[in-house]
């Protein structure tokens, strides 16, 4: 017997699923677009870095339409801030954890993989978020 209103949630798997993969496949693609780019920093290296920082977001949009596509709008605004506010917090911890020298040296290589890290934590909460459904008895 569960107390009086106290939900009952349960994992749908399938939407677990089918957004993690879409996620782990758009951060696959963000890691080789980096590692492509290495530490050169010129116009030869804009269109890596673009996908370094856009592939996981668009890849998870595309992985939610996939589980839930009357979600639509939901999954644009949150993948969306996902991808623009990704920006801004990695720039304050860049400046908080690594040192300007070594930032020019690196040329903000710390920067990006922290953007695909915030990414991939991000990523598999929204999975999570989403996956969990009421248990609501006499409803499917």
């Amino acid at each position: 017997m569960r107390p009086y209103g106290m939900d009952m949630r349960r994992i749908d798997l399938r939407t677990l699923g089918v957004m993690l993969i879409a996620l782990a496949v758009g951060l696959a693609w963000a890691a080789y677009n980096l590692t492509q780019a290495g530490l050169v920093r010129d116009e030869s290296t804009v269109r890596p870095l673009v996908w370094a920082v856009f592939a996981a977001p668009a890849a998870l949009f595309v992985g939610w339409l996939i589980a839930r596509r009357r979600e639509m709008g939901m999954a644009a605004a949150c993948c969306f801030c996902l991808y623009f506010f990704s920006f801004f917090v990695a720039q304050r911890i860049e400046s908080l954890a690594v040192s300007p020298e070594q930032v020019a040296t690196y040329v903000h290589s710390f920067y990006f993989w922290t953007v695909l890290v915030l990414h991939a934590i991000v990523g598999v909460g929204m999975a999570i978020w989403r996956a969990q459904s009421l248990d609501v008895p006499g409803r499917a």
